[in-house]
């Protein structure tokens, strides 16, 4: 298996790919590639399509199927083509050529400074460079670990419950996806995640809610995608001496 390595993240996979798994940048050979197999698998299902219908129809009946079939071909193919614009023929594009090359100097300039913070703690310089240039860091491999780590800071500092942090803190705890993005667990250490899921659920427990119930809650509040309705979940907030946790 002939594998490459992602301009952005570093990480090696499988050439065949049309993106990366671990940050999600497009790997231009790979979906070509996958472009091409798409278009043989309809020519290849036409082929067949004529070796069936020969047994059945005249030569003149068959030639005239074939040509609208492969005309129908060409406009799937294109279709498609069209479909994957965004992801193949962009790099053609002068404007995303432009901003890919802003992006890719900008993370040159500052990967030091952003590294350094993560490690320090320091979220508020991180969430600076985020507006300075929000496409580069949300590739930045630590970005996942960032999100759920500055979120866990704000709700274990609440001193108040109401339904919106409610909400927060059942994400955190069930659905962490909603602070990382898609895929994003994949690069956040599952121990410190666990720590820091298990502190909210005891900051919850003390409040009055035992770990089923929270999950009951989840399971009547959540959608199939798993996103919370806030208008459902109000009537199970636990408002304790004056509001506080």
């Amino acid at each position: 298996m002939s594998t490459v390595k992602c301009k952005n993240c570093g990480a090696s996979f499988d050439s065949k790919r049309s993106r990366c798994p671990y940050c999600g940048t497009m790997n231009k050979r790979g979906a070509y590639a996958e472009f091409r197999m798409k278009i043989s698998s309809v020519i290849d299902s036409m082929l067949g399509l004529k070796e069936n219908v020969q047994r059945s129809v005249s030569r003149t009946i068959l030639s005239s199927l074939l040509r609208s079939l492969i005309f129908i071909a060409v406009i799937i193919g294109l279709a498609f083509a069209f479909s994957r614009t965004a992801q193949v023929n962009y790099y053609n594009d002068p404007e995303y050529d432009q901003k890919a090359y802003e992006e890719i100097t900008w993370m040159d300039e500052n990967l030091e400074k952003l590294n350094e913070a993560y490690e320090n703690g320091d979220y508020k310089t991180i969430e600076t460079l985020y507006y300075q240039q929000s496409g580069a860091v949300r590739n930045w491999v630590h970005y996942p670990s960032y999100t759920l780590k500055s979120a866990f800071e704000k709700l274990e500092g609440e001193e108040r419950l109401d339904v919106y942090r409610f909400e927060q803190m059942m994400h955190f705890i069930f659905q962490p996806e909603y602070y990382t993005g898609y895929n994003g667990m994949s690069r956040v250490d599952e121990s410190e995640y666990a720590a820091m899921r298990d502190t909210l659920i005891s900051k919850l427990e003390d409040h009055g809610y035992t770990f089923s119930e929270l999950e009951e809650i989840y399971a009547k509040c959540a959608n199939s995608s798993g996103f919370l309705n806030i208008n459902l979940l109000e009537e199970y907030v636990k408002e304790g001496e004056n509001g506080k946790l």
